[in-house]
């Protein structure tokens, strides 16, 4: 038991700070860059096929961090479970969503509302998430 939980706190250590850094930067370096290099045609191909990419990522980061916290602290555990699922909601079928609307937009069969409806809602749960993941890795580290 003892071994277990020197692993679950080494692999708690390891990975959250891989996730918030595979977040920031992503959020900071490449999706800005992605619109300010590709023109419009080229950056909605990469984007759409990093997103899935990147959630993928993220949602088998946080299954391991909610495996190694179940013997540290259940609660911790549960919200990065929470955490998770919000990655697999978001790959899909949020992306898919935002995709549609985006695709509407362009082919001029809708307003762009319900795309920014969709994109703000994203945002929303990708900070939320980062906010959570990080203050978890604070109080945890106490």
């Amino acid at each position: 038991m003892e071994q277990l939980i020197f692993t679950s706190y080494i692999v708690r250590d390891f990975l959250i700070p891989v996730l918030i850094g595979s977040k920031i930067f992503f959020s900071l370096i490449v999706a800005p860059n992605t619109f300010q290099t590709l023109n419009e045609q080229f950056a909605r191909k990469f984007i759409r096929s990093i997103f899935p990419k990147l959630y993928l990522w993220c949602l088998v980061i946080s299954f391991f961090i909610t495996l190694s916290l179940i013997s540290l602290n259940i609660f911790h555990a549960f919200i990065f479970f929470l955490i998770t699922t919000g990655y697999f909601y978001s790959r899909e079928f949020l992306m898919k969503k935002i995709n549609k609307a985006s695709d509407s937009i362009k082919q001029k069969k809708s307003s762009s509302k319900n795309f920014k409806r969709l994109h703000n809602l994203s945002v929303l749960i990708f900070i939320t998430q980062l906010v959570t993941v990080f203050l978890i890795f604070v109080v945890t580290r106490g």
